[in-house]
């Protein structure tokens, strides 16, 4: 029995771990504000409340993002290359795969955040 494959799926388990309790977070944080708003029987909302849908507009959009990237990297045409890839490269390419999403949904990603703050603001004042 060889320790580096112990080893290797210890980590490749411990990074998948984590990477689905990011997620949740964000989405946990995404439906909270998004239920706080739908539930309010004043239609006024002040321009902090206004930030937060804004926010939660782009975490939602980046998320959606990162699933996009996640499924188009699970598509592998050259999967025995020239080079071989390891497990520390597909988990920094997941890692660079959030940031990028995240970094799109900042600054206006393909529009859903826009599209999500305009549906849910239209009610309020």
């Amino acid at each position: 029995m060889e320790i580096s494959n112990i080893l290797s799926s210890t980590i490749e388990s411990r990074a998948a771990i984590m990477q689905v309790q990011n997620t949740d977070n964000e989405f946990t944080q995404f439906q909270a504000i998004l239920t706080q708003m739908m539930g309010r029987e004043d239609k006024s909302i002040e321009e902090s409340e206004r930030a937060q849908i804004r926010e939660a507009a782009e975490m939602f959009e980046s998320y959606f993002l990162n699933m996009m990237f996640r499924q188009m990297r699970s598509v592998n045409f050259d999967e025995d290359g020239f080079i071989p890839r390891g497990n520390a490269e597909r988990i920094f390419t997941e890692m660079l795969d959030e940031v990028i999403s995240d970094k799109a949904a900042e600054q206006g990603g393909f529009g859903l955040a826009d599209m999500l703050y305009m549906q849910m603001t239209q009610h309020f004042r």
